[in-house]
């Protein structure tokens, strides 16, 4: 039963993710003129820093298709230069849209302590995700599935923050730029707490089937 419950979330989430980064790709036609469902306060961002914001806004999402992949042992088992591959595009991709994300918040549309929160994340994605490429070198592979699962927690902050924005709008909010000063702690942190949690259960289980 465990097997098949971690089976179906590994599914759901490649789900969410793939969904996500897609949709999110819409951001790649504002240089053309095309505002696909863009929320005014991000429009004013964009338009105020379009390099940073854009470079982060497109390359982020790479990341979550790319970083969805990596978890499927088969892949691993049966096509590693392929993991491999993935592995450095989403590492990539996470510090060009973690640099592009830092500059970014310092122009957040819900302020100051949004910025906060969004830059913090910025700062934490890369240096997770920079220690996790540089455990693999050093093959210190436990180490860097460890790492690699808190860098897609702060990835896929990217699907949660986009589904608690209706929760919030219920709440009474008006728009993203309103709620935004939630999101920039509730969208990732939750995620990082479920992973650090996990993964204690999981090496408590480890620990309780090694001989003594």
């Amino acid at each position: 039963m465990g097997s098949r419950i971690s089976r179906f979330g590994l599914y759901m989430m490649a789900f969410l993710s793939v969904g996500t980064a897609l949709y999110s790709m819409r951001f790649a036609a504002i240089p053309a003129g095309v505002w696909l469902g863009i929320d005014d306060g991000i429009r004013s961002v964009v338009e105020r820093i379009p390099l940073s914001a854009l470079s982060h806004m497109i390359v982020a999402p790479i990341a979550l298709f790319a970083g969805a992949f990596q978890f499927f042992g088969s892949i691993r088992a049966h096509r590693p230069a392929l993991h491999r591959a993935m592995g450095r595009v989403y590492v990539v991709a996470c510090v060009v849209a973690g640099i592009a994300g830092l500059a970014t918040a310092l122009h957040a549309s819900g302020g100051p302590i949004a910025g906060l929160g969004f830059g913090t994340l910025a700062v934490l994605w890369i240096a997770v995700t920079v220690g996790a490429w540089r455990a693999a070198v050093m093959r210190k592979f436990d180490l860097h599935r460890l790492l690699m699962r808190f860098s897609y927690a702060m990835t896929f902050g990217a699907v949660t923050l986009r589904l608690q924005i209706p929760l919030f709008i219920m709440a009474g909010y008006a728009s993203y730029s309103d709620v935004s000063v939630w999101l920039a702690y509730t969208a990732w942190i939750p995620n990082v707490i479920v992973v650090g949690l996990w993964s204690m259960v999981e090496a408590l289980r480890k620990s309780a089937l090694m001989p003594a």
